[in-house]
């Protein structure tokens, strides 16, 4: 990965995010930091947002290198070809940003294009002895954060919201599709903002 192509793709999407929250962030976790042996062709960071909802605080954690490159050829021509991923959490721990990290990473090593309503299967979970280590990926749900704005090479930049799940929850997806998971999500009120010790089942 060029250093100075990512620092100037960095630069475009501090100064959008910053215009997105209001306020610069209040952690950052590097590539670097985050993996022991850190991919070099892939430089994706961790920024952490704080954020008032009606209730309470929480943080906002984002990537930032996931979108330096073109992810491959969608099926359909309208997609969204560079990425970074959003997760709603009380508070992110390195856990957790090691986890965002490594999901950004997945789609630009294995040469596949990462969408809405795609899931992944993972080996673990971002918290030992939880069942929420695979990965479902949604448009993100509050509104601002949809129509983020930001470009990088003549591509729009697009949010796309990380939901950790079970592997059972994974498996009722792929036998039943996006729509009944999504109904069952709505049927337990899945919060957004991800709490693995207050997480109720969807299947």
């Amino acid at each position: 990965m060029d250093l100075r192509h990512h620092q100037l793709c960095t630069d475009l999407r501090a100064a959008a995010l910053e215009k997105l929250f209001g306020l610069r962030p209040t952690r950052f976790y590097s590539a670097g930091e985050l993996l022991a042996e850190p991919d070099r062709r892939f430089l994706i960071d961790i920024l952490v947002y704080p954020l008032e909802t009606e209730t309470r605080r929480i943080e906002v954690a984002v990537t930032n290198g996931m979108s330096d490159q073109r992810m491959a050829n969608p099926e359909r021509s309208d997609a969204v070809c560079r990425r970074e991923l959003i997760q709603y959490l009380p508070v992110c721990t390195l856990g957790h940003a090691r986890r965002l990290q490594a999901m950004a990473c997945l789609p630009l090593i294995d040469g596949f294009h990462l969408d809405a309503f795609h899931t992944l299967g993972w080996k673990e979970p971002a918290v030992e002895g939880t069942p929420w280590k695979d990965a479902y990926f949604l448009e993100p749900p509050l509104e601002g954060h949809q129509e983020f704005a930001c470009e990088v090479g003549g591509d729009r930049v697009g949010l796309l919201w990380h939901i950790p799940i079970s592997e059972a929850e994974r498996a009722f997806k792929r036998e039943h599709g996006s729509g009944a998971l999504l109904d069952r999500m709505d049927a337990v009120g899945l919060s957004w903002v991800f709490d693995e010790g207050n997480r109720p089942a969807l299947v």
